[in-house]
């Protein structure tokens, strides 16, 4: 449980900010504020149980909300403008957002916009104020993003004319796939120091490498190779599975998470 705690130790301050916050707020509400004791939001109270537990569904609903203007907005609306032009695009919906999501997602999210690629001012809050292990935060926040994915976009994609079981299947790559991001940005801080040091270089590179296929294959093509379906075929979903086991072992014992992440504290402060 200790390990729990310390490994979601940012959620959990989440949970008692937003407690507090949504406390504050009621506070405020004209007729409701003459109402309100010390002892009505007691630390132990139900009801302030009650008011951090709404606000965390809120923070998630928004969370979900934030993933489907994503797929809305650069996959779906994409489709169907490229639907327009070309028929074949058109006609097979599932098989351009199976396409556009291993392009956008998949690919483009694990290796330009893993964790260790974009530490914030969470993190230092986390790692220098809470003292927090660099190790269980990354995990923690690693973890969290890979379930919350997995969750979320399983309900999008098939709200978005995916069947349940490539859409499971595209989740679970998508899932694998984080831990090889991360892994890759370990190996480049170890052993590839010029990608780490021109990391916003690196990361507008694969943004507009994948953004460029995404959107060019189907435009010039003007048909999505129905070799793409082999994305969620179970063969390819099982080896890119076994993969991220390993990517994820290696995580787990990789022993030099503070030393990245003092550097990369260093280099946000120069920034």
């Amino acid at each position: 449980m200790r390990l729990f705690r310390k490994m979601f130790a940012d959620k959990i301050l989440r949970y008692y900010e937003g407690t507090n916050s949504g406390v504050r707020a009621l506070g405020k509400v004209p007729v409701l504020k003459n109402h309100i004791t010390e002892e009505t939001f007691g630390e132990h109270s139900k009801l302030r149980a009650v008011v951090g537990i709404t606000i965390q569904i809120f923070v998630i609903l928004w969370e979900f909300i934030k993933r489907f203007m994503y797929v809305f907005a650069l996959i779906y609306i994409p489709y169907r403008i490229l639907g327009e032009f070309c028929p074949l695009v058109k006609a097979n919906q599932e098989l351009t957002i199976i396409f556009m999501f291993v392009m956008l997602s998949t690919i483009c999210g694990s290796f330009a916009n893993n964790t260790l690629f974009t530490i914030g001012d969470r993190d230092y809050l986390m790692i220098r104020i809470m003292l927090i292990s660099p190790y269980l935060n990354f995990l923690g926040n690693l973890i969290y993003k890979m379930v919350t994915e997995f969750v979320f976009y399983l309900i999008i994609l098939c709200i978005f004319g995916v069947s349940f079981p490539h859409s499971l299947m595209l989740c679970v790559l998508n899932m694998c796939a984080r831990p090889i991001g991360e892994m890759f940005a370990i190996l480049s801080f170890d052993h590839f120091s010029w990608i780490y040091d021109n990391k916003s270089v690196f990361n507008g590179t694969v943004m507009a490498a994948c953004v460029l296929l995404a959107y060019g294959i189907p435009l010039f093509a003007r048909r999505i190779a129905p070799e793409w379906i082999y994305a969620v075929h179970p063969f390819v979903v099982l080896i890119v599975f076994l993969a991220g086991a390993g990517a994820m072992y290696f995580l787990w014992w990789y022993k030099y998470y503070r030393k990245i992440i003092r550097e990369a504290m260093h280099f946000k402060r120069e920034g």
